[in-house]
Parts: C-alpha cells; sequence; structure tokens
C-alpha cells in the first residue's frame, strides 16, 4: 500500500512540473490581456474615446494608445489591426525569449495621431514599433480615415478623383516632393517608389484642413537609413484632382480655441517635520475613473500630483484642466509611454516635446516634473530633463494597482509600506484604484498624515537638483548616515 501511495505522488508531482511549465510558456502571450476598457462620452473628439493599455514583465515592455469608436462598423477593424500587432509581437518574444532580459527588454509602442478634419471626419495615423531582441526594431505605419457619420471609412479614391490621368499626377506630385527633401532624397530607390504608388488602394495617407499627407515605412521606398517617411501635400497643390463632395467638407472649420483660465496650485509653506506623504497617479487622464479620483480627493481636502500622457491629455483635454482647476499637480509622463531609455536623444525630447504641448495646449501650463514610463532613465533622459527643467520623480511606495486591480490589495500594499515622505504611485486609469481611495485616505488621515505634491515635497528637499527624486524614507536615510 505505501509504495502504490508512493507511485501515486510522484506521478501527481510529474503532472504539476508538467503544467507550471505550460504555464510558463504560456505567460508571455496572457500576461497582457488583463487590461480593462472604461470609457465615457467626454472626448474632444466625438465618437472617439482612447484607450491606453501598458504592461511590463522580466523580458519585454508594452504600450499601446488606441482610439475605440462608438460605432462597432468603425471599431472593429481598427482593433482587429492593433490585436494583430499585438499577437504578432508576443509570438515573436515568446520564440526569443532565451535573448531577452531585464537589461535587454523586448518593446511594442503602438500610437496614434489624430486629426479631426470636421466633425465627423477624422484621420488616424498608427505607429507601431517593434523590438524583439534582432538587431534591428520594425517600425510600421497604418493609417485610417473614418466618417463617423457615415459610419464608414473613406477610400483616398472618395477624395481624389480617380482618372488615371489624375491619380498620375499625384503620383508625379508625391514624387517630385520626396526628392526635393535634401535629408532623404539620396536614399529614395525609384523602382520602389513606383510600385509603392502604384496601387491607391494600399497608399497609407491621412487628410487635414491643409494637407493630404502620404506615408512610406521604414524600408519601403529607401534605404533605411532614411528612416519612415511622409510627404505632406498642401490641399491648394491637390484642388484640382479633389473631389467636389470632400471640398465642401473642408470648408467646415473648428472655430477659435478657448483661452485656458487654469490657476496656480496654492503653495504652503511645509514643517519640516510634518507627515507628509504624495500621492502620484500616471497614466491618465482616463474619462472615467479620473473624475471618480477627484471627487474623493475634494471629498478629504487632498491634493495630488498626475503624471499625464500627452495621447491621453489629446483626447480629454477638459479633464486634464479639471485636474489642474481642483488644486493638483500635473506632470509629464511623456507622449506614448514609450521607455526613454532605449531611444536616441532626438526620440527623447520628442516624447517629452509633444506632451509639454499638448499639456499646456489643455490647461495653460506646461510640466514641470517628468516620471519617465516604468521608471526607467539613462545619462541620455537626464540630461533632456535638465535641459527641460522638469525633475524626474520616481517613487518609494508602489500600490502595484496595475497588478492587482483590487481596491482592497491596493490599500493593503501602500499601508503597509508608507512613512512619512512616502511618494506614492498609482494609476488613475483603474477603476479600481478609484474604488480605492476613500477607505485608503480615510485611513492615513487617522495615522495623521497630510497630503501634498510633489513639488511641495520637494520644497522639504534644498539639496534636490534633477533627479532621480524617490523620497526614500527618513528612517532609512538616518540609519544610512548613522552609518557613515
Amino acid at each position: 500500500m505505501t509504495k502504490r501511495w508512493r507511485w501515486r505522488g510522484a506521478l501527481a508531482l510529474f503532472f504539476l512540473f508538467i503544467l507550471i511549465g505550460f504555464n510558463q510558456l504560456v505567460s508571455i502571450d496572457t500576461y497582457a490581456k488583463n487590461e480593462k476598457v472604461e470609457t465615457k462620452k467626454l472626448s474632444k473628439y466625438p465618437g472617439l474615446h482612447l484607450e491606453t493599455r501598458t504592461s511590463e514583465t522580466k523580458i519585454y515592455t508594452m504600450a499601446i494608445s488606441s482610439p475605440i469608436a462608438e460605432d462597432r462598423q468603425i471599431n472593429e477593424p481598427i482593433q482587429q489591426w492593433v490585436k494583430q500587432q499585438e499577437k504578432q509581437f508576443l509570438t515573436k518574444v515568446k520564440n526569443n525569449k532565451n535573448k531577452l532580459d531585464k537589461k535587454k527588454r523586448a518593446n511594442l509602442t503602438i500610437k496614434v495621431d489624430t486629426t479631426k478634419v470636421n466633425d465627423n471626419i477624422y484621420s488616424l495615423v498608427f505607429s507601431s514599433y517593434q523590438y524583439t531582441g534582432e538587431a534591428k526594431g520594425q517600425e510600421t505605419i497604418k493609417t485610417f480615415i473614418i466618417d463617423t457619420t457615415g459610419k464608414r471609412f473613406l477610400k483616398v479614391t472618395d477624395v481624389l478623383r480617380d482618372g488615371k490621368a489624375d491619380l498620375d499626377n499625384i503620383r508625379t506630385i508625391v514624387t517630385e516632393r520626396l526628392n526635393h527633401e535634401e535629408d532623404i532624397a539620396f536614399y529614395i530607390m525609384d523602382d520602389l517608389l513606383e510600385e509603392a504608388l502604384s496601387n491607391p488602394s494600399d497608399w497609407k495617407w491621412s487628410l487635414s484642413n491643409k494637407a493630404l499627407t502620404f506615408y512610406f515605412d521604414k524600408y519601403e521606398v529607401a534605404a533605411g537609413a532614411a528612416g519612415s517617411m511622409k510627404a505632406a501635400i498642401p490641399l491648394e497643390e491637390l484642388e484640382p484632382f479633389l473631389k467636389e463632395a470632400i471640398v465642401k467638407e473642408l470648408k467646415i472649420t473648428d472655430g477659435h480655441k478657448e483661452q485656458s483660465d487654469a490657476r496656480n496650485i496654492k503653495q504652503v509653506p511645509l514643517d519640516p517635520n510634518g507627515k507628509y506623504i504624495a500621492l502620484t497617479f500616471d497614466d491618465g487622464p482616463n474619462s472615467t475613473s479620473t473624475p471618480q479620483v477627484l471627487e474623493t480627493l475634494k471629498a478629504h481636502n487632498a491634493v495630488a500630483t498626475f503624471f499625464m500622457l500627452g495621447s491621453q491629455v489629446e483626447y480629454y483635454p477638459v479633464i486634464a484642466k479639471q485636474v489642474l482647476e481642483a488644486g493638483h499637480e500635473i506632470g509629464s509622463h511623456t507622449e506614448n509611454h514609450r521607455d526613454l531609455s532605449t531611444l536616441n536623444e532626438s526620440q527623447i525630447r520628442q516624447e517629452l516635446g509633444e506632451a509639454s504641448r499638448k499639456i499646456e495646449e489643455a490647461v495653460g501650463q506646461k510640466p514641470t516634473l517628468l516620471r519617465p514610463p516604468y521608471g526607467a532613465y539613462n545619462d541620455k533622459v537626464l540630461n533632456a530633463a535638465k535641459q527641460d527643467g522638469t525633475p524626474i520623480i520616481l517613487w518609494s511606495v508602489d500600490s502595484l494597482d496595475w497588478k492587482s486591480r483590487n481596491a482592497q490589495a491596493v490599500n493593503d500594499a501602500i499601508l503597509r509600506n508608507i512613512a512619512p515622505g512616502a511618494i506614492v504611485l498609482m494609476h488613475d486609469i483603474h477603476l479600481s484604484t478609484a474604488e480605492a481611495l476613500p477607505a485608503l485616505l480615510t485611513a492615513l488621515q487617522k495615522e495623521g498624515y497630510q497630503f501634498v505634491t510633489v513639488s511641495q515635497l520637494l520644497s522639504l528637499d534644498t539639496t534636490f537638483e534633477t533627479g532621480p527624486f524617490y523620497k526614500q524614507k527618513k528612517s532609512e536615510q538616518q540609519a544610512e548616515e548613522q552609518l557613515k
């Protein structure tokens, strides 16, 4: 009997190891599937709402920004392309996992530039960047021009006259425009460009009130040194080739922009011995959970710092402005949540500059703090932050809300690690985080904590310049100083 039970026990352990091994194989594919989509009709672009999803493991990071259309006919093809990019990336990561580690992580970044042509026509230009361990990353451009009223995608022949002579003239205009660009003309291969322009249904293009722009992937029409390329053709130059219907549509304008009356945060001198903590929220604003976070903070007379993505602010400028007007602080979390430590100087400047521009446009003030996505930085990022005058702000208490998606777990993680002077990391894109706040703030106030912005907390540290700034626990700092 004893031998039989030992044999059964050994067999059970064998199957357990098989199950663990299988879970490790599929974990890469399932890790990024836990995101929730929550939207409201608060978008700057009626009929469209932006979803931003981020994931991080030991071997890859992923940041995907994608508009969600209210109409299913429009939404499905867009999301199908996004899912295809994500699936392709995760498959490559799985195949190359032996080449990847914490120091050399794979990355997928999908960003979208949205242009409002008029009240019902939008141009969506997606850029997908994938690095999966090979020598070079892969860049792909995909465009969608949508008519939310007609519930359809526009083809280039809905905008341009489709006679052979007309299309040939367009090809000539695009070719000449690219060949007049001194930085890229040398790299262009005429045969590849001719092939790329041969079939109008394959053109990647976008429309605005000023230009029709054509896009080409890296290596598609030129040597890799040229990178991805675009040719923006002014509509005045194309007017003879535009269809009458689109000419009428383009006469609709958005009107003047309202000037922001956003106010400054009231700076109050702090007691050096006070029991202060700074609550911070990343990745927003979000149309559902950010307003709920604001309501809770107001009820507890608490202030916080929101590190916003430029891509999110572009879609929800009204909510961004509400954050500032409620007395909170806004910092930059970059434009598209890319790992800045993997970018060159020009790309870092673009990520910081675009986010700063969109935040200022929405709320009337430039961000004065920077939180790099994933907390990743290097000397290039430090230099860019110094030039911008935006100190790098990290954190000393991680709520792990992105992982648990559970209000009680969020509160437990924070209350277990909190200490005076702490900077607490949360994300206002998760509804579970918003649901955690009422009990969390009540518990912290009972312990005597006062809530301040990050800038207010920085005012207590006269030695701090550009960061990175964690605001370590005072007890740990004092202990380290005593050991010296």
